[in-house]
């Protein structure tokens, strides 16, 4: 007897579960709500270095997430309006492996327009813009530490600035941006391609040697390289399908990065060190060089076993103005003639 009273409790609760469901999607149909939905995909570029934040496909894309802008400026398009980024601030998006899709909260729905309805929109749609960059952040990475403000009109950018520590280096993707969407059918998704905003140099790093004779062997004693970066920039989420990075002229313009690939060592040439590449940004600021020296130095070992070895060093500053691309990888070659 006393349990009745329990299991008339337990179906009243479902009955109003159930009731609110039927509100939701009746809701739903009445108001005529369609929800934006996302999907993402990595373009084919190559991945960019061994680095552990690397994002090279969908399947770490998936792992980091990302992050949206949306801009809504109502009847008239993107390029007509001093629009600003605050129907989607830096929207985390993330992804549901259990239901195979990108969510995020709380969910937004596609403005109806204006006048009578014609399929799904009125005949005066309303217009949204969106604009993505990965991996997501909050502010509390320090590589990519802050973004437009919310209340800032024109186009939603985030900061980057170069690791401290190379170990710590994250990469950066953008996607070509989306603009002038309208409300589409119950189930459309907005798809994001992502390409690599960085570039990356010294990955590979190959030092040999033409110098001719016979007698004696060259030998590599300490490899060491000397990088000279632009420190921070802006990337500009707007674009036309290509990077479009701004350089930041306060505090310092460019950084400086050292990295010793061998360190009292002993190895023949040629020899290529890999797995070392350096994230950066393609961009620099009138004045601030972007560029790498490497410094070698070497034991010239003779078989005549009389005569001692000789230890030598040679230093060659590169310049990298305008070798630096997007998505690319920049491998460094050094050849030693002056044996």
């Amino acid at each position: 007897m006393m349990r009745i009273p329990c299991t008339i409790a337990a179906v009243f609760l479902l009955a109003l579960l159930a009731g609110q469901a039927c509100a939701d999607v009746e809701r739903q149909q009445e108001e005529n709500l369609v929800p934006i939905a996302f999907s993402a995909v990595v373009s084919g570029d190559m991945p960019l270095t061994r680095a552990a934040h690397e994002i090279g496909d969908d399947a770490t894309l998936q792992a980091n997430g990302f992050g949206v802008f949306a801009c809504y400026t109502g009847l008239h398009k993107y390029s007509e309006s001093d629009a600003n980024a605050s129907f989607m601030y830096d929207q985390k998006v993330e992804w549901s492996a259990a239901n195979s899709h990108w969510v995020y909260e709380p969910l937004k729905y596609w403005p109806n327009g204006e006048g009578e309805a014609t399929s799904v929109t009125g005949e005066n749609p309303h217009y949204v813009s969106f604009f993505a960059y990965a991996p997501y952040s909050d502010g509390s990475n320090p590589c990519i530490p802050s973004y437009i403000l919310e209340q800032e009109k024109g186009n939603p950018w985030i900061m980057y600035r170069l690791s401290d520590d190379p170990a710590d280096q994250v990469d950066l993707l953008y996607a070509q941006p989306l603009l002038d969407q309208t409300k589409p059918q119950i189930g459309s998704k907005l798809e994001f391609t992502f390409k690599h905003a960085l570039a990356c140099v010294g990955e590979n790093v190959t030092i040999s040697s033409t110098a001719t004779g016979t007698g004696f062997e060259v030998r590599l004693k300490e490899v060491k390289i000397d990088y000279t970066l632009t420190s921070k920039g802006r990337l500009v989420l707007w674009n036309r399908g290509a990077a479009n990075w701004s350089v930041v002229q306060s505090e310092d313009v460019v950084t400086t990065r050292s990295l010793t690939l061998l360190s009292n060592g002993s190895a023949s040439l040629p020899k290529t060190f890999e797995g070392n590449g350096i994230f950066c940004i393609p961009v620099e600021a009138s004045g601030y060089p972007q560029k790498a020296t490497i410094h070698v130095t070497y034991v010239v070992v003779y078989d005549d076993t009389s005569i001692a070895p000789v230890e030598r060093s040679a230093s060659k500053e590169l310049s990298l103005k305008g070798l630096l691309q997007e998505g690319k990888k920049l491998d460094i070659n050094v050849n030693l003639t002056n044996i």
